[in-house]
C-alpha cells in the first residue's frame, strides 16, 4: 500500500511526527521531531496512534541497551493504541475506524504506526485509547505466564511477586476472573495495601520471611 499520499498532522506529506532519540542516554536524548509515514504491508494495519505505553524495556532501548530487532522501526515504542487508517491489501478482519491496541517491535512513539493484523487487539467498549494503550505489554504478558504456561484454573492459588508492578496488577485481576485464590508478596506497604483494595487475597512483605507466610497461607 502507498501511504505517500497521505498527510499527517504535522502537514508534512508522507510525514509524521514522532519522538526521536539523538543517541543513547536519559530522557534528555528525546525529542519531537518527524520521520517518514510507515507504510503497510498487505496484512498490516495502519493506525493513527492515540497514545502510547512505556515500559521497561522502551528505556532500555532508549539507553542503547536493548538494540529492536533486524528490520523493526528504529523508532522508540512498543505497545499503543489508537483508531486504523488503512489497511493492506491482504486484510480481513479489520476496517478503517476500529479502534485497535497492540505490541509491536517499534514505531510506537509516533502519530502513526503499522501492526500486524493478527496481533492486533480490539480496545474494549467504553475503555478510552489512553488506558487501552497501557493494556498490552502487561495483561498479555501475565496471561501467556499464569494461563497458557501455568494453567491456573478456578479454585487454585497463585503466587505473584512484585504484586504492585504493571505485570503484577495485571496478573491479579486475571487471577480473580479465573476464580483463582491470590497471593501476592511486594517491599513497598502502600502497593499492598492497593493491591488489597484490587482484591489480593494474602499480602505478604517482600522484604520478611515471605516463603513462610506462603506456607501458613497454603
Amino acid at each position: 500500500m502507498d501511504a505517500g499520499g497521505l498527510v499527517s498532522e504535522s502537514g508534512e506529506s508522507g510525514r509524521m511526527r514522532a519522538v526521536l532519540a539523538d543517541g543513547a542516554g536519559g530522557p534528555s536524548v528525546l525529542r519531537m521531531g518527524t520521520a517518514p509515514l510507515p507504510v503497510p504491508s498487505a496484512g498490516e494495519l495502519l493506525v493513527r496512534v492515540a497514545a502510547s505505553g512505556v515500559n521497561r524495556a522502551d528505556l532500555l532501548q532508549r539507553r542503547g541497551l536493548y538494540p529492536p530487532p533486524p528490520g523493526a522501526s528504529e523508532l522508540l515504542g512498543l505497545e499503543f493504541a489508537g483508531v486504523v487508517e488503512a489497511v493492506g491489501s491482504a486484510v480481513r478482519r479489520w476496517a478503517p475506524g476500529e479502534r485497535v491496541m497492540g505490541i509491536v517491535a517499534g514505531g510506537g512513539y509516533a502519530e502513526q504506526a503499522v501492526i500486524h493484523e493478527d496481533v492486533a487487539l480490539p480496545v474494549p467498549a467504553g475503555m478510552d485509547l489512553v488506558t487501552a494503550a497501557a493494556v498490552p505489554e502487561v495483561f498479555l504478558t501475565a496471561f501467556d505466564a499464569m494461563m497458557l504456561q501455568a494453567g491456573l484454573r478456578a479454585g487454585e492459588t497463585v503466587l505473584v511477586h512484585a504484586v504492585g508492578s504493571g505485570v503484577g496488577t495485571a496478573a491479579l485481576q486475571l487471577a480473580r476472573r479465573a476464580g483463582a485464590r491470590t497471593i501476592g508478596t511486594s517491599r513497598t506497604p502502600a502497593k499492598l495495601t492497593r493491591a488489597q483494595e484490587m482484591g489480593l487475597d494474602v499480602a505478604l512483605d517482600g522484604r520478611g520471611d515471605w516463603p513462610e507466610g506462603v506456607l501458613e497461607a497454603t
